[in-house]
């Protein structure tokens, strides 16, 4: 099983993904169901709204985005040589510089595979979107259909197993989400104030890193406290307390809030299930790797619980 689990991991990595993302809609569908509305019709009509919400987004905001990211990118070479003037960063920023010419010039001849993998994307995308619609559609027979498998003896327990998954990995998710969009938010709204013109990238790297505990606000604040020092020294130190301040409130406010709900591990955890997952699997298995430890955590405790 380990042998074709290997052989079909793209395949595999597809439907868990699927169904995390059925697990975290299908309260949604199921607050419809008990409206009178039948079930194919209430993940018709996320499916709609969740579309709707994407189009809008995606037509509002998108344009900045790209435009402002578009500049960053090619102006980020210049706003590390300004930061060189200063001695104790003049070898920093040099090396950083040679560093990033090197990249632009091997990016200059991908522009075939580039395609292809947009492509590629799209198709992902469609698949996922696909095989979430068929889960959310018939999740409740598919996990009977397991069960009916199993050993007459653990069937019970092992029902109230994957009921804790599936009930824990939903929430997992969907605070995730939240805590992205608000620290996503957050930062846009402060860097507007402070006048950073590439607000709308910065903002987007905050949110996207959001999924990294501890190291990921790290990494996000670099290039925006970066920018901030491009333009002068208190800009920069306003950019520097606007992260720490997110951090804090996020530390102490947001993610009790918004996680009060769902198993929370321990940050260390949390780092060390990305460190690993990211060694062994890449980026994937970076994202993938909380969701996987919350699951070999619930599986765990009921396994010794039941013995």
């Amino acid at each position: 099983m380990l042998w074709l689990l290997v052989q079909i991991k793209e395949i595999a990595l597809l439907i868990f993904v699927s169904l995390m993302l059925s697990l975290a809609l299908s309260p949604f569908v199921e607050f419809l169901e008990k409206r009178k509305i039948p079930r194919g019709l209430a993940v018709l009509i996320i499916y709609i709204i969740i579309v709707s919400i994407v189009a809008l987004i995606g037509a509002v905001a998108l344009p900045p985005i790209i435009s402002q990211t578009t500049r960053f990118i090619k102006s980020f070479p210049q706003i590390i040589s300004s930061l060189g003037s200063t001695p104790i960063l003049n070898k920093v920023t040099t090396d950083l510089n040679n560093f990033l010419a090197e990249q632009l010039m091997g990016a200059s001849g991908n522009v075939i595979r580039v395609t292809v993998g947009a492509f590629s994307g799209i198709l992902a995308v469609f698949s996922l979107m696909v095989f979430t619609a068929y889960l959310l559609l018939d999740l409740d027979n598919l996990r009977e259909a397991f069960l009916f498998f199993l050993p007459a003896k653990p069937r019970k327990e092992i029902a109230e197993v994957l009921k804790e998954i599936e009930y824990k990995l939903g929430g997992w998710l969907r605070g995730q989400f939240i805590l992205m969009c608000i620290v996503g938010g957050a930062t846009y709204v402060g860097l507007l104030l402070l006048g950073i013109k590439y607000a709308a990238p910065l903002a987007l790297i905050a949110g996207l890193l959001e999924v990294a505990p501890m190291l990921g606000p790290i990494i996000s604040a670099v290039p925006g406290i970066i920018v901030g020092f491009s333009i002068s020294p208190v800009t920069g130190l306003g950019v520097l307390a606007l992260y720490l301040a997110i951090q804090q409130l996020e530390n102490n406010i947001i993610v009790p809030k918004v996680m009060q709900k769902t198993v929370g591990f321990s940050p260390l955890i949390t780092l060390l299930a990305l460190l690993i997952g990211g060694k062994l699997f890449g980026v994937v298995g970076a994202l993938l790797s909380v969701p996987l430890t919350l699951i070999i955590v619930i599986i765990t405790k009921h396994v010794l619980e039941y013995e």
